[in-house]
């Protein structure tokens, strides 16, 4: 996992509203806390990036908050599983995605 206070950087980007009910959610237990946040209802941009020096393809699907901090990171095998599963979490078509 990446570390939390990566910001924005380059490749596909996109802005999001997350779902009123989310397929996915995401939880942080913050050290000395006994409760969990819920990261989901954070998001506000996404970034898809190549797994640096991972010659299979893979790639990072980056959730950020509107100020631009690192919320949550996925991995996946492809380009194209990147989309799709952005696709399913948050309704995004590829045609959405922008060169950051």
């Amino acid at each position: 996992m990446p570390k939390k206070n990566t910001t924005i950087q380059s490749g596909l980007t996109v802005e999001v509203t997350p779902p009123a009910i989310p397929l996915v959610k995401y939880y942080l237990q913050k050290p000395g806390k006994p409760a969990f946040d819920e990261l989901s209802g954070k998001v506000a941009s996404l970034l898809i990036e190549p797994v640096e020096g991972d010659a299979e393809g893979s790639h990072w699907l980056r959730r950020f908050d509107k100020h631009g901090k690192l919320v949550w990171s996925t991995r996946h095998p492809s380009l194209q599983e990147t989309f799709w599963y952005a696709e399913w979490e948050y309704g995004l078509k590829e045609s959405a995605w922008k060169k950051g």
